[in-house]
């Protein structure tokens, strides 16, 4: 798997985010963060009742976040007219922001059912199977930008990763 990009944010002057990448976060790091976290919180919008925000289990597999849920859920319904999404994780001392585009899987080959079964039985300790993941209702988030930085020092460390 390639790595994505990683610029400086464009980010305000008066912000101080230095301009060379001495400092910025490496990807390895941010992934293993986004790969850990328990809770993600996922930001979608619809034309008729404006912003939502909800927070989801999910799985960061391959740069990819997987989640699943009812389609009568007020996120499922916004996805389903308008695909772009943002998403930020709880984590000590980090911030980090994912934006992206999802869809809503009609196959899931058997190597990524094992994946999401590994993940989440180790993460939340809820025992999942392989069919669990085939029964559909299961979304992926495909990133296009990651923005992260430390909290004490978002000078040196804020970094954009841009994806293909």
């Amino acid at each position: 798997m390639k790595s994505p990009l990683a610029t400086r944010p464009r980010i305000p002057a008066g912000y101080g985010v230095s301009e060379d990448m001495k400092g910025a976060l490496r990807w390895i790091s941010v992934r293993r963060v986004l790969e850990g976290s328990l809770r993600y919180w996922i930001a979608t919008s619809g034309p008729k009742d404006g912003p939502h925000l909800v927070q989801q289990w999910a799985g960061w597999v391959d740069d990819t976040l997987y989640f699943g849920g009812s389609d009568k859920t007020k996120w499922s319904r916004h996805l389903r007219l308008d695909p772009r999404v943002a998403v930020s994780v709880e984590r000590t001392g980090y911030s980090i922001m994912v934006e992206g585009r999802a869809e809503i899987l009609t196959v899931v080959t058997p190597e990524l059912a094992a994946a999401l079964v590994a993940t989440f039985n180790r993460k939340y300790r809820y025992q999942t199977t392989p069919d669990d993941w085939t029964k559909g209702g299961l979304w992926a988030i495909h990133a296009e930008k990651v923005f992260a930085w430390k909290f004490a020092r978002l000078g040196t460390t804020a970094t954009r990763f841009l994806f293909e």
